[in-house]
């Protein structure tokens, strides 16, 4: 009855959100039981998981999608379907607005960054989310924020909350001066450009456009060791700012682990996967495959009009 009762409540609060009639719920919810025992979760909580995709207005197969994604990570990160659904969100609406890429790539990265560096895949997310809203303007890839970010956790010790706010700082100023804007510190798309361009950095293309973010750096990198510790500090404090040069000393100075983390994002698909079979392995989830079939029996059982 308990359970009767709590998916109840689950199927009607996605019932207002979306219009769904008894009947699709119900379907639903047969939907939701083989789903849950597929990945070693219970019914409600993917059926609450599911909720929040149908709260941004989705259509079934993408809340589907959504969800299944949210539930591995979950069980394989121990964050509560909530917190991931929520940074999963601000990823894919920031990064993947064309819809090309696999919304399963972008766990794929996360769980296997987090695994093979000093950050965990929730600290990266959450770092994320600082600058995840800039990337689309500036031409920053996934791959590359994801691993610039993982790259200055493990270097520099500081937390991935700090890191990301220090590159949202840093990427910001290469938007404004794009913008036409003039910064605090008196830089504007001149000055920035003069001053790569005197490294040997292009920002402009051939038709004066603004080129990717990921480019710039890649330019950036290639040309660091050539340069003297003065040259070097004098584009990082144009580029990132006084406050924030630092940072961007250290992620050029560390370009071998931000290469090396490039190709653990690249070469990432499948990760989420992988990680989500050996959770199935444990006690804990054979513990909730066995209550999703007992809930296969209550669904057999009871109807909403019980």
């Amino acid at each position: 009855y308990r359970y009767a009762e709590d998916l109840n409540e689950s199927l009607t609060n996605i019932r207002i959100v979306t219009g769904h009639s008894t009947e699709q719920m119900a379907k639903f919810a047969q939907e939701a039981n083989a789903a849950a025992k597929a990945l070693s979760t219970t019914t409600t909580k993917y059926t609450n998981a599911a909720l929040i995709f149908y709260q941004q207005g989705l259509a079934d197969d993408l809340v589907k999608e959504y969800t299944d994604i949210t539930i591995d990570m979950a069980n394989v990160t121990g964050d509560g379907a909530e917190q991931v659904s929520s940074y999963m969100t601000a990823i894919w609406n920031n990064f993947n607005k064309s819809g090309e890429e696999s919304a399963e790539h972008f766990a794929d990265v996360l769980t296997a960054l987090g695994a093979a560096t000093a950050s965990s895949t929730s600290e990266i997310a959450a770092g994320l989310e600082k600058f995840a809203a800039i990337a689309d303007v500036t031409g920053l890839s996934y791959d590359y924020a994801t691993a610039a970010l993982a790259t200055l956790v493990s270097n520099t010790r500081q937390s991935a909350d700090v890191v990301g706010t220090s590159l949202k700082t840093i990427f910001s100023r290469l938007e404004s001066v794009s913008l036409g804007e003039t910064l605090d510190d008196g830089v504007n798309l001149t000055k920035y450009s003069e001053a790569l361009k005197v490294v040997g950095v292009e920002i402009l293309d051939t038709s004066g456009e603004m080129r990717n973010l990921d480019d710039i750096l890649d330019d950036t990198a290639e040309k660091w060791d050539t340069l003297t510790r003065a040259q070097q500090l004098a584009t990082a404090q144009t580029v990132a700012g006084v406050r924030q040069y630092n940072n961007f000393i250290s992620l050029m100075d560390n370009w071998d682990d931000m290469k090396a983390n490039l190709d653990i994002a690249k070469n990432s698909d499948g990760t989420l996967q992988e990680q989500a079979g050996i959770y199935a392995d444990s006690w804990e989830a054979a513990r909730d495959r066995v209550r999703a079939a007992a809930e296969t029996i209550y669904q057999s059982l009871l109807d909403d009009k019980f």
